[in-house]
């Protein structure tokens, strides 16, 4: 027979099925053998194992279940999953209670409920990720639970409560929801004022943005280069600008930041490209790009001189022989840009988005790095931080005071006299 007892770790169903047991301090190479119909890993599953188990299930379409704790933090697997994850289902969290601004009593009403999610789309593994809430199990003893963790701090209630992991430190941008400030190209306004952001570097691709503002002082970032789903002629498909990963907290450089080997030439035709395509989305005549109010480049890396044959010169300087004229975007301490990137991020959450509560910010579904980077961007690992460049021209730009303006605001007037 296939089986005499529980000696060979494995078992066998009426039906002769066969469930074998692993574990996750054997080698790798113990899951590589036979074809499986599904596979089971629990709690801190290794991503390797993760990766080549995925192979094994291909053949017979298998199917791949992991349950996990976020009790003892935030595993490469778990990042891997959440990373630009979808909510597709939430909830009000009555644990989390939300409050307005205190009355002359100094008593804050309380305004509603956070809102976390029940059910997600794993974008990067083209899985759902399910949040099992502890008060929907009735044999948890949640009375019990809740009332110690009425005075608990967040991070311990999210794990307890809603089984939503949380990181040793948080993301620089907590208020950053892509229920609310992520929108389809048809939600965004085909009008407005047009920024160009620029954050240069040697040894890597370039990473752009194109912001639009509307009337009301909205700003939307309706491109990025490079664009994951944008085929590069001389390149092709660029992939992702980071990555998750294990050891680092802000991810690992993905293929899109590796060199392409553009000259300023190639870049200004990607520029060129890139505004004839927006121009073509926003419905301007056929062959006409957007108009861009003003371009703006890292002042440090755009204003430093470099030897030319003719003397000293910077990028600024020669971009602008090119045609592509870009000021100096503000270089002020990175703790300001991030203040007022969460400013124009923030909203209410605990009432419905309406003209008097929604955020200023908005990125385009489009921006996948950009969109990637607000959801995973801690900061610790500094300047080598793989997320910190759609980072930066965003701060650039909020920086600014980058705004819309309206077309008499640059015309020219007749000349008064005294």
């Amino acid at each position: 027979g296939q089986k005499t007892g529980f000696a060979e770790n494995s078992f066998v169903l009426p039906n002769g099925a066969q469930c074998f047991f692993r574990n996750y301090s054997q080698d790798v190479s113990t899951i590589e053998g036979g074809e499986c119909t599904g596979r089971w890993f629990d709690e801190l599953c290794p991503l390797n194992f993760l990766d080549t188990a995925r192979f094994r299930l291909i053949t017979r379409k298998g199917w791949l279940l992991l349950t996990f704790t976020p009790i003892e933090g935030y595993s490469a697997v778990v990042k891997d999953y959440l990373a630009g994850a979808k909510t597709l289902e939430d909830r009000e969290a009555e644990l989390l209670p939300v409050y307005g601004k205190a009355d002359e009593d100094g008593v804050k009403p309380l305004t509603g409920y956070e809102r976390l999610p029940v059910l997600q789309e794993s974008v990067r593994r083209k899985g759902r990720v399910t949040y099992f809430w502890t008060q929907d199990n009735p044999f948890s003893g949640y009375p019990e639970l809740r009332t110690e963790l009425l005075k608990a701090k967040k991070d311990e209630v999210l794990v307890r409560a809603y089984g939503v992991p949380t990181k040793s430190i948080g993301n620089q941008f907590p208020r950053f929801n892509d229920k609310v400030h992520v929108l389809p190209d048809d939600r965004i306004p085909t009008t407005g004022t047009h920024y160009h952001v620029v954050d240069p570097c040697s040894g890597r691709n370039w990473f752009m943005i194109w912001a639009r503002f509307d009337e009301i002082g909205r700003c939307f970032i309706i491109e990025e280069w490079p664009n994951q789903d944008r085929y590069i002629p001389g390149w092709g498909f660029p992939g992702a600008w980071a990555e998750p990963d294990g050891k680092r907290h802000d991810g690992r450089p993905g293929d899109a930041q590796k060199s392409c080997g553009f000259g300023l030439v190639e870049y200004k035709a990607e520029i060129d490209a890139v505004e004839l395509e927006l121009g073509k989305l926003a419905g301007r005549p056929p062959g006409e790009p957007i108009p861009v109010f003003e371009r703006l480049m890292d002042s440090r890396y755009g204003n430093a001189a470099t030897v030319a044959r003719e003397g000293a010169t910077t990028l600024i300087d020669e971009c602008a022989e090119l045609g592509l004229n870009f000021l100096a975007a503000p270089g002020d301490a990175i703790h300001e840009g991030v203040s007022l990137i969460n400013d124009w991020l923030s909203y209410d959450p605990a009432k419905p988005i309406s003209a008097t509560n929604q955020p200023r910010l908005y990125i385009s579904e489009r921006c996948k790095n950009t969109i990637y980077a607000l959801q995973e961007w801690t900061g610790r690992d500094g300047k080598s931080g793989s997320c910190k460049d759609p980072v930066d021209v965003l701060r650039y730009l909020v920086l600014s005071g980058a705004t819309h303006h309206h077309d008499t605001d640059l015309s020219f007037q007749p000349l008064g006299s005294y």
